[in-house]
């Protein structure tokens, strides 16, 4: 299946709707010192990529996605809340090509830029229908928690010297899956649909989170600064436990892995070094493994859907699926 001409029409429709409520969102100017960063980071863009699949739930369901457009947007808020502090965290200087907010202001200000967001998103929550808002807020607010939880986690696993990929899966499940899924279920739950049908939507929500954070780990060591439009290689600096890197010490042989280790704790990877650790990745098929685990979820994620929706009401989430299996940021 390739994605139809009509598809990505739709999603460009879609994408403007939810950037055009978002700026009306944070549409206030005073303090400049809260507004001014937070419709900065806005206007970056992005994917947006968990609000659509929030419309595209919402419409699997059978119902109109336009009643989905307020959680949406509090979705896609709640996530650019975690990116200003997660740049903070982690010391990015670049997001979507730009400077980070810490960077081009203060870490103080992006702190009080992520506070914003959350209560941006809070405020654009409560315009969801009467009747879903309880349990879409309950829903949210879990999220919210699972989300800071695999934050802390992925800090935590900094510090180790081993983490096998059961504790990495549980560990992105919370900080990343956990977002991807919670737009997917809201969107089924505001277009009021069956318990099945909600059910199923999270669970192609979980596996499109693991796949879409399985390959920004990927992304990391074999795109461009100018694709990603962040640091390259700034995972492998922080000493992030990724999948990739998991998998690199399961693959390579000890030596190699001693090579890694040695480099690794420089904190400081340039372009020549990353060549030499993707150059072992290459031999030891790690590059490989890691596409075929990302296949596999994609397949999972399709599988859920596939099991309780006709080929009809699936085909834009399906779509969708095939879109994420091939972005190249």
């Amino acid at each position: 299946m390739e994605l139809t001409p009509e598809f990505k029409n739709n999603l460009l429709d879609l994408r403007r709707q939810i950037d055009e409520y978002l700026l009306k969102s944070a549409g206030a100017s005073y303090p400049a010192s809260l507004y001014q960063p937070i419709n900065y980071f806005l206007e970056f863009g992005g994917k947006r990529l968990r609000p659509l699949l929030t419309l595209l739930s919402c419409k699997a369901v059978g119902a109109d996605y336009r009643l989905a457009l307020p959680a949406a947007c509090a979705i896609e808020l709640l996530h650019n809340f975690t990116l200003v502090h997660d740049d903070i965290m982690d010391q990015d200087s670049l997001r979507r090509g730009h400077p980070t907010v810490h960077t081009k202001w203060s870490e103080s200000v992006a702190i009080l830029t992520g506070d914003g967001l959350i209560g941006l998103a809070y405020r654009a929550l409560m315009n969801t229908p009467a009747e879903t808002l309880q349990q879409v807020t309950k829903i949210f607010t879990e999220g919210v928690i699972r989300v800071c939880e695999g934050q802390a986690i992925d800090k935590d696993f900094e510090e180790r010297q081993q983490v096998s990929v059961e504790e990495y899966f549980d560990m992105i499940q919370k900080k990343t899956g956990e977002l991807i899924a919670v737009s997917t279920e809201i969107g089924g739950i505001v277009g009021q649909g069956a318990s099945a049908q909600v059910k199923a939507l999270r669970e192609f929500g979980e596996a499109i989170g693991r796949a879409f954070q399985i390959q920004d780990d990927l992304l990391d060591i074999v795109s461009s600064e100018e694709v990603l439009g962040k640091d390259l290689g700034s995972d492998l600096a922080q000493g992030k436990k990724t999948y990739i890197i998991i998998k690199l010490k399961e693959l390579s042989s000890p030596e190699e892995w001693d090579n890694i280790q040695t480099i690794l704790r420089q904190r400081r990877i340039d372009r020549p070094t990353l060549e030499k650790i993707k150059a072992i990745m290459t031999k030891n098929k790690v590059i490989e493994t890691t596409v075929e685990q990302i296949r596999r979820d994609i397949h999972s994620a399709q599988n859920s859907l596939s099991s309780v929706f006709s080929p009809a009401q699936a085909e834009e989430l399906m779509q969708f699926s095939l879109m994420i299996l091939h972005r190249k940021y």
